[in-house]
C-alpha cells in the first residue's frame, strides 16, 4: 500500500528504493542470480522486464487510470522471476501489480491480474520444480493484497464523498445564514420604515400647517396649539421607535392598546375614524398583533399623505371559534372635507405597500391594496389556527 498512495517526492524516493531494494536481493540471490545462458538468462530477462515495468508504473501510479499495460508485466514477469528465483524478493513485484489493479479497478477485473501472476508462478514453480506450498502461500498473499487495494479504494471513495457532502453541507449552511441575514435585514428595514414614515409624516404635515398659520398672521394660541401637537406627534414617534426596538428584540407589542391610540391619534388632528373590533382581542398578540398594528400605521399615513382630512373606517375581526382568520379592512373616502395631496405625497421609496405585503406574507396571509368606489380600500387577512374550546366549557 505504501507504494500506491504515497504522491509527489516522497512516492518517488519510496518507489526508487523499492525497486533498488527488490533489485540487490534477485542480484545478490544466493541460487539462481541473473546470468547469461540457462535459467540465469530467463532469470535476467523476466527481471529487465519487471524493472521496466516498475518504473513504468512509476511514471503514471494515478489510481483512475486502470489497469495499464506495465501492471500486466509486473503481475506475469514477477509471478514467474518469483519462481525462477525463490530465494530473492521478486514476489514484491506481483504485489505491486496485485495492489495496485486492486486499487485502480473493480474486484472481479482486478483478480484477473492475479490470477495472471499466479499462473505465471504456477508455470515457473512446474518448469523449475518448486515448492508448492510455496505456490499456494503466495497465491494467498497476492489475493489479499489485492482486497487490500480494493478497501483502500473504497476507503477512498467515501472519504472524498464525505467531503463533497461536508462541502455542500457548508455550502447550504452558508446559504441558510445569508437567508437569515437577509430576512432580519428586510424585518429591520420594515421596522424602521414603519415608523419614521408614520411619526415624521405627522410631525412634517403639522409643522407645514404651523408655517401657513405663522404667514397668515394667526393668533398666537392657535400657533401654540400646533406646535404642542407637534411635540405631541414628536414625542408619539419617539414612543414608536422604543416600541419598534422591543419588537426587534422580540417583545410583545399590545396590539389592541395599539390600535385604538393610532385611531384616536388620526381622530383628533386629521378627521374623522370610525373603528369597529369584534371577535376575540387575545389572538392578536405577538406577530399577528404587530401586524395588524404595523399595516393599520402605514394605511393612516399614506392617508395623511394622500387625503389629508378624509373620513376613514377601520374594521377589524380578531377571530374566533367558527371563523379563526384575523381580517382588517381599511377604507378612506372622499368626503368635503379632504384637501389636496400632501407635498408628502410625493417623497418616499415606495415600500409601504412592498412592507405591508411582506409582513403578511410572512404570516402565511395576504394583504391587497386598490382604489374602491369612493376612495381608497386596504385589507389584511392572516390565517390563525383556531384555539381549542375550554373542555370545563364542553358538556359531557
Amino acid at each position: 500500500m505504501i507504494f500506491t498512495h504515497f504522491t509527489g517526492r516522497p512516492a518517488l524516493m519510496i518507489r526508487l528504493i523499492g525497486v533498488a531494494l527488490v533489485s540487490w536481493s534477485v542480484v545478490r540471490a544466493d541460487h539462481h542470480p541473473p546470468g547469461a545462458s540457462g535459467r540465469g538468462l530467463v532469470i535476467s530477462v523476466l527481471f529487465a522486464l519487471c524493472v521496466v515495468g516498475w518504473l513504468m508504473w512509476m511514471r503514471r501510479p494515478v489510481p483512475d487510470r486502470g489497469i495499464t499495460p506495465e501492471v500486466w508485466v509486473l503481475a506475469a514477469a514477477g509471478g514467474a522471476l518469483c519462481g525462477a528465483s525463490p530465494s530473492s524478493a521478486a514476489s514484491a513485484f506481483v504485489f505491486v501489480a496485485v495492489v495496485a489493479a486492486g486499487v485502480r479497478a473493480e474486484l472481479p477485473r482486478a483478480f484477473i491480474v492475479v490470477g495472471v501472476g499466479i499462473l505465471a508462478l504456477a508455470l515457473s514453480v512446474l518448469v523449475y520444480d518448486g515448492s508448492a506450498l510455496g505456490l499456494l502461500a503466495y497465491s494467498l498473499g497476492f489475493a489479499a493484497g489485492t482486497l487490500a487495494g480494493a478497501n483502500a479504494r473504497q476507503a477512498a471513495a467515501k472519504t472524498e464523498q464525505a467531503e463533497l457532502l461536508l462541502a455542500q453541507s457548508q455550502r447550504s449552511h452558508e446559504e441558510q445564514l445569508r437567508a437569515a441575514r437577509l430576512e432580519e435585514s428586510t424585518r429591520i428595514a420594515r421596522e424602521i420604515h414603519d415608523v419614521l414614515a408614520h411619526a415624521l409624516a405627522g410631525l412634517t404635515i403639522h409643522l407645514e400647517a404651523t408655517s401657513a398659520l405663522v404667514n397668515q398672521g394667526a393668533d398666537p394660541a392657535t400657533i401654540k396649539a400646533r406646535l404642542d401637537r407637534a411635540h405631541a406627534l414628536a414625542r408619539e414617534g419617539l414612543r414608536e421607535t422604543r416600541r419598534a426596538v422591543g419588537a426587534l428584540r422580540s417583545e410583545p407589542i399590545a396590539a389592541p392598546a395599539g390600535i385604538e391610540a393610532l385611531v384616536e391619534a388620526y381622530r383628533s388632528a386629521d378627521g374623522t375614524v370610525e373603528l369597529t373590533i369584534d371577535g376575540d382581542p387575545g389572538r392578536l398578540a405577538g406577530s399577528v398583533g404587530e401586524a395588524v398594528l404595523r399595516v393599520l400605521q402605514e394605511a393612516l399615513t399614506n392617508v395623511r399623505k394622500h387625503a389629508p382630512g378624509a373620513s376613514v373606517s377601520v374594521a377589524l375581526h380578531a377571530g374566533d371559534l367558527a371563523d379563526p382568520d384575523v381580517v382588517l379592512v381599511i377604507d378612506n373616502e372622499q368626503s368635503a372635507t379632504t384637501r389636496a395631496p400632501s407635498p408628502l405625497a410625493a417623497t418616499g421609496g415606495g415600500y409601504g405597500i412592498q412592507g405591508m405585503r411582506e409582513r403578511a406574507q410572512a404570516l402565511g396571509g395576504t394583504l391587497t391594496a386598490h382604489a374602491s368606489e369612493d376612495g381608497w380600500r386596504v385589507e389584511l387577512h392572516v390565517p390563525v389556527l383556531a384555539q381549542p374550546a375550554d373542555p370545563a366549557q364542553e358538556g359531557p
